[in-house]
């Protein structure tokens, strides 16, 4: 599976490079890997490139042209790697595509240029583009949005907030990739999968979370996941949950206090994601074998 990491890069303007020294690889290494890329190591092989990534700056920027320039860089970037892998890596194998938050706006674009319509399609198991807006437009390109669990060829996303809450931090039209060039996303339908359940738009309860992997700190060994930590539902193109105060170490930072759970969009649905994942892989297998 081809993964693009999300922002790590948080302390400059323009773009990291791509082996970005001190805090920017330590978040990747030891934070995305461990806790959003793991998700699928139970049905995949994962290569998991850096990229000179578009720093914080460039999603706060009033000047599209400057924040283009920084996402069209790192875009390059993982263009180029995805081809190395298709070429070098994959060996003609099925493939998933996971990502999140900077790496699904690349994500979103890689589909729409590299994989709708052309050859490669046939080989997509499903597309994992988390924590950015996916508009439902995207199907247009002839790229389903998964609509049940075993769906295949398709493509899902989810951004996660507090019940009651709007993250928005993250809805002040934001950059998306569509159509062939970069445009604001405000006025268009955005994608929720619920990934408790795998349905458009779903709601989900407690009891159908398989578990929760908690965050710890760099270093620190993982704690075992917590079964049944929340629900879910889809309303717009948020993801609402709730999670009880007495459990909310390891799923709290800086965002959540204004209720976003952005850097928890793959730890709080982390075996369900684990689960889903095999689910898809057999199901394309099963069909290749039809």
């Amino acid at each position: 599976m081809f993964f693009i990491h999300p922002t790590t890069y948080l302390s400059g303007g323009g773009n990291a490079r791509y082996d970005e020294p001190g805090l920017a690889s330590t978040q990747i290494d030891q934070g995305v890997l461990r806790f959003q890329a793991s998700a699928f190591n139970g049905c995949c092989r994962i290569y998991a490139p850096h990229y000179r990534q578009a720093g914080i700056a460039a999603f706060m920027k009033d000047d599209d042209a400057q924040a283009q320039a920084a996402f069209q860089l790192a875009y390059a970037d993982v263009l180029r790697a995805f081809e190395y892998y298709i070429a070098h890596q994959n060996h003609g194998r099925p493939f998933i595509i996971a990502s999140h938050s900077q790496g699904s706006l690349h994500a979103l674009r890689l589909l729409q240029e590299r994989i709708a319509g052309q050859p490669l399609q046939q080989r997509l198991v499903a597309a994992y583009v988390v924590g950015y807006f996916v508009p439902m437009d995207i199907e247009r390109t002839g790229l389903p949005v998964c609509r049940f669990a075993a769906q295949t060829g398709c493509v899902l996303s989810w951004n996660t907030v507090k019940a009651g809450a709007a993250d928005s931090s993250r809805e002040q039209s934001p950059l998306i990739w569509l159509d062939g060039r970069y445009q604001h996303g405000a006025g268009l339908k955005l994608v929720c999968v619920n990934p408790l359940n795998w349905t458009l738009g779903g709601t989900a309860p407690a009891q159908q979370n398989l578990g929760a992997l908690p965050a710890v700190r760099s270093g620190a060994e993982l704690r075992a996941p917590l079964p049944q930590l929340t629900g879910a539902t889809c309303q717009g193109a948020a993801l609402q949950v709730s999670i009880p105060l007495q459990q909310r170490l390891g799923f709290a930072d800086a965002l959540t206090l204004f209720g976003s759970y952005h850097i928890f969009d793959y730890n709080l649905f982390y075996t369900n994601i684990r689960v889903n994942a095999k689910q898809r892989v057999m199901a394309y297998h099963a069909a290749q074998s039809n």
